[in-house]
């Protein structure tokens, strides 16, 4: 019996209820609705995702406006943060080639959901890549071949540091990512779509 949410879960169920219409784009519940599952909470308004009698620990398994506010943060964060590291190097998401999607993230993200969220870029499948452990696969592959452990020594060599704290960019960014999936659903066709069909 399930006892709680995991990340994976709580990215499933937040572009569920966006596509269903129990939310809107600001992460509220949609209050006109009056179904039972639906119902202010001690943390404010909530939707039971499962009912006590049916959880492990007999409570009711519910999803705040508080959850979707801090998930909505994150995922603005880190797309803010994927648009301001591309425009400093004066590229797109359509510049890419690939999207690599890495460890427990990459391996239990659903990624059409992820995308309805907007925490992954609208853009054609096909360019999204599973690599599973990337971090323990680096350390076999340079520790077992010379040449990688050379290579990984320049591209450290490299790396920069962008401060994205005090970048306006990035801000500017932030503060258009905070809605689901973003303020510019332009850059959200396949999401607007689905969104416009469920309405």
């Amino acid at each position: 019996k399930p006892r709680g949410i995991c990340g994976s879960g709580l990215i499933a169920i937040a572009a569920e209820l966006l596509e269903a219409g129990v939310i809107d784009q600001r992460g509220k519940f949609n209050r006109a609705l009056d179904h039972p599952r639906i119902r202010a909470g001690e943390d404010g308004w909530e939707y039971v995702l499962v009912w006590g009698a049916d959880t492990g620990n007999g409570e009711d398994i519910v999803i705040t406006e508080i959850d979707l506010d801090n998930l909505m943060r994150a995922k603005g964060a880190m797309y803010a943060g994927y648009q301001t590291l591309l425009a400093s190097v004066g590229m797109t998401f359509d510049d890419l080639e690939r999207i690599i999607l890495a460890g427990n993230f990459g391996a239990y993200i659903d990624l059409e959901r992820a995308i309805t969220i907007g925490l992954l870029p609208d853009i054609d499948r096909s360019r999204f890549f599973y690599l599973g452990n990337g971090s323990l696969l680096g350390c076999t592959i340079s520790l077992l071949d010379h040449k990688r452990f050379r290579e990984r020594d320049q591209v450290r060599r490299l790396l920069t540091h962008m401060e994205l704290s005090e970048n306006t960019e990035f801000m500017n960014h932030y503060v258009a990512a905070l809605f689901l999936p973003h303020t510019d659903m332009s850059l959200f066709p396949s999401v607007a779509q689905k969104l416009t069909a469920g309405n």
